[in-house]
């Protein structure tokens, strides 16, 4: 009978303190359609969610449009939300944006209020053709439509969607987002389970990797009308057919787009030989009975990344005696080869054509240790300064060379450092980039998200390094002999402030603009830019911007990271607001959105 009693009590607590909460704070309600844009036409069973406003992916209420396109979410809580809308065959949409991969915006639910909003959908396009070896079809290759990712300049690619051709050679590319890609042909020489890359809507950046584990070979390399020859070997072919992706043909896929007959002539290219001579090499040392003597290793890595199709062909070496080498089976293309001796290193530039390279010559230097101070300005300055050893200087190689090791150490207490330790650590002869991270680092490629600047360094900037008169901070650091002036690294610690509204031809804020500013100087595509979105008011704003030059940019429509591609940006050039940023500075600006 207690129990009963209790049970009751419960109950009804339960619901006077439901209809309390609904008292003080009423539900909201979202309604709205999802159409095809351009067309206007409703979208059935398209996956309506609610997602949180501080960017979380994660759905807080879901449902799917009627055969209307109308969706209805009747109890929202009131506050800010995103709106994120996918459906088959079109590109995934977020309420705000203008263009397909534009600025999206926040919908704001109040008390008892009641939206009604409508989100379009880009169609996504479509691209087919054939993987062919002098008109022959190749079974089994891969198709692969990859994005070109500028990173100080230079250029790689970043997979975004394969799949597999057929036993005559066809293949069919499909939900493509709209962009500018690059198409490439994957002839695999190797038996062994491939990796393909999907990434459908272009915005997972976890891109995962579906492996066939079949274990008869035929259905897992690609096979053609014959066998290549020993000094023969398949390479990633861009589309219509050349290894050099400088030469390559960039496709414009237009919302909806279908593509047809993009063939590409897939075949196996032949390698070439690298022979040189190390110089410098050190005397011989005396090896131990049963033990082999240690040799000088050669070893060419590739300026810019790509998939292989066969890493056993990755090219590498040992060096005789008297320091001479030879790679077979080198496929075209630019590289960096490095030879080791003990604690010496030589680094030499190789481009790889139509013919053998008979005589490189790479010199083995040590490394030279570089030593420094770090110099943090701000008023109430303490010593030692607790942010120094959060702090890490390092030398990177430039040019930008994938997988590279950086030579970095964190600065004592009182801000001095020393990268490297003679005769063996310090970085050997050659141009490098001084980064000091968490605040001056290397640019971030567009589908990865940069990591979050500490609460403690969010004011600090880089505000000059020089090496005795060089300014290396613009520039970059060359190493030809042991430095005989300390690197000086002084950080800031009064940033500006900026802030604008974005209008129209007729003055009207204008929302969900794509706001950036980008250096105009030697930091220009060495950096990760600032960049944010015009409210619902047209106003934007950007803390904590270090001293410097600027050009302020707005675009109604711009894939990610774009404005680190040179190509892209030298037409808005002219365009661009130039702004002056001053210590301690606030700013403001107008902007209206360029067109692309």
């Amino acid at each position: 009978m207690i129990l009963r009693v209790c049970r009751v009590f419960f109950i009804v607590s339960l619901c006077v303190f439901d209809m309390r909460a609904l008292s003080q704070a009423p539900s909201s309600t979202l309604q709205g359609i999802v159409v095809e844009a351009g067309r206007e036409s409703p979208i059935a069973k398209a996956n309506v969610e609610l997602r949180s406003a501080s960017g979380s992916n994660l759905a807080i209420a879901t449902t799917l449009s009627d055969n209307e396109g109308k969706f209805f979410f009747p109890n929202a809580a009131p506050g800010q939300y995103r709106v994120v809308v996918t459906h088959s065959g079109h590109v995934t949409a977020e309420y705000g944006q203008r263009q397909s991969a534009g600025a999206a915006a926040l919908v704001t639910l109040a008390p008892g209020g009641r939206n009604d909003i409508k989100i379009a959908m880009t169609p996504a396009g479509v691209i087919s053709g054939r993987i062919l070896d002098k008109g022959q079809p190749i079974g089994q290759a891969d198709a692969v439509l990859v994005k070109a990712i500028h990173t100080e300049g230079q250029i790689s690619f970043t997979p975004v969607l394969a799949i597999r051709g057929d036993d005559l050679g066809e293949f069919h590319l499909f939900w493509i987002p709209p962009g500018r890609y690059y198409l490439m042909a994957v002839v695999w020489d190797i038996a062994n389970s491939i990796p393909r890359f999907v990434t459908p809507d272009g915005n997972d950046n976890s891109a995962f990797y579906d492996q066939r584990y079949i274990g008869r070979a035929v259905f897992l390399r690609a096979t053609a009308g014959g066998v290549i020859a020993d000094n023969e070997a398949h390479i990633p072919i861009y589309y219509p057919g050349t290894p050099d992706p400088q030469l390559a043909t960039a496709i414009d896929v237009r919302p909806g787009a279908v593509l047809r007959g993009m063939d590409i002539d897939a075949g196996a290219v032949q390698t070439r030989r690298v022979r040189g001579r190390i110089d410098g090499m050190p005397a011989p040392v005396a090896t131990p009975p049963g033990q082999q003597p240690q040799r000088a290793t050669v070893s060419m890595r590739p300026l810019i990344a790509s998939l292989t199709t066969n890493p056993a062909q990755a090219p590498n070496a040992g060096a005789d005696s008297g320091g001479n080498f030879e790679m077979t089976n080198v496929v075209p293309g630019r590289y960096m080869l490095t030879a080791t001796a003990g604690n010496l290193t030589g680094r030499v530039l190789v481009e790889v054509r139509d013919r053998d390279i008979p005589n490189v010559v790479v010199a083995l230097t040590p490394g030279f240790p570089v030593s420094g101070r770090v110099v943090i300005e701000r008023a109430g300055a303490v010593s030692p300064d607790p942010s120094m050893t959060g702090l890490r200087i390092g030398l990177r190689t430039d040019p930008l060379l994938p997988g590279a090791a950086v030579y970095a150490v964190s600065p004592s207490p009182d801000g001095t450092f020393t990268i490297g330790v003679a005769p063996a650590a310090g970085p050997p002869v050659g141009e490098y980039r001084v980064l000091v991270t968490p605040i001056l680092a290397s640019p971030t490629p567009p589908e990865s998200t940069p990591n979050p600047v500490p609460a403690q360094y969010q004011n600090l900037y880089v505000k000059s390094i020089r090496m005795g008169d060089v300014d290396v901070l613009n520039d970059r650091l060359r190493l030809n002999n042991q430095p005989q002036d300390p690197l000086t690294i002084v950080i800031g610690s009064n940033p500006g402030t900026l802030s604008g509204r974005v209008v129209d031809g007729g003055n009207q804020p204008v929302s969900a603009i794509t706001v950036v500013l980008v250096h105009d100087n030697g930091l220009r595509y060495r950096v990760n830019e600032k960049t944010t979105s015009s409210d619902s008011a047209g106003q934007f704003d950007f803390q904590s911007v270090p001293p410097g030059n600027y050009k302020l940019f707005a675009w109604d429509s711009v894939e990610r990271g774009a404005w680190q591609d040179p190509e892209f940006m030298r037409p808005f050039e002219s365009q661009g607001i130039p702004v002056r940023i001053d210590e301690g500075v606030k700013i403001s600006v107008t902007v209206k959105p360029l067109e692309r």
